[in-house]
């Protein structure tokens, strides 16, 4: 039965691969998890009442994936486009939730831009002097989580 349970669980991301899902990574303590989807759920259905959500990941320790299944009546460009407006609502929750945008896959260049909404400004200049000190000529992954 356990083993089931986690094929079911292993199987997700493929098994809605075929709607295209746009996807997230982020993650809020796990005591605000119910409320948490409620207001992301809350927000995509006021806006988007065609995108369908589905929800997985760790939720024992609040790293949860948003996945929102692309509907058949929109592109793929109209979609992500879409998309975005949603990730930056998805990203002011996250901070409101004092969270993480970047619960285990990492920020990179996709979410650079959007650090500040879980990490401070001092927080920001700590890591960016940390990494100074590892990499002064600044050739280990130019631009990927600061730019350059």
């Amino acid at each position: 039965q356990l083993e089931n349970l986690w094929k079911l669980r292993e199987y997700i991301s493929e098994t809605i691969a075929h709607w295209t899902p746009y996807k997230n990574d982020i993650s809020v303590t796990v005591g605000q998890v119910p409320e948490f989807l409620r207001d992301i759920d809350e927000i995509v259905a006021k806006n988007y009442p065609d995108f369908e959500v589905v929800w997985f990941g760790h939720i024992g320790d609040g790293n949860l994936h948003l996945n929102i299944l692309k509907p058949d009546n929109l592109s793929k460009d109209e979609f992500f486009e879409q998309c975005a407006v949603v990730n930056q609502w998805v990203f002011e929750t996250v901070q409101k939730y004092n969270g993480s945008i970047s619960a285990e896959h990492g920020v990179g260049m996709t979410k650079r831009d959007y650090l500040h909404y879980s990490r401070s400004a001092e927080e920001i200049a700590y890591m960016q002097a940390i990494k100074a000190i590892f990499d002064p000529n600044g050739i280990m992954n130019p631009g990927k989580i600061f730019p350059v």
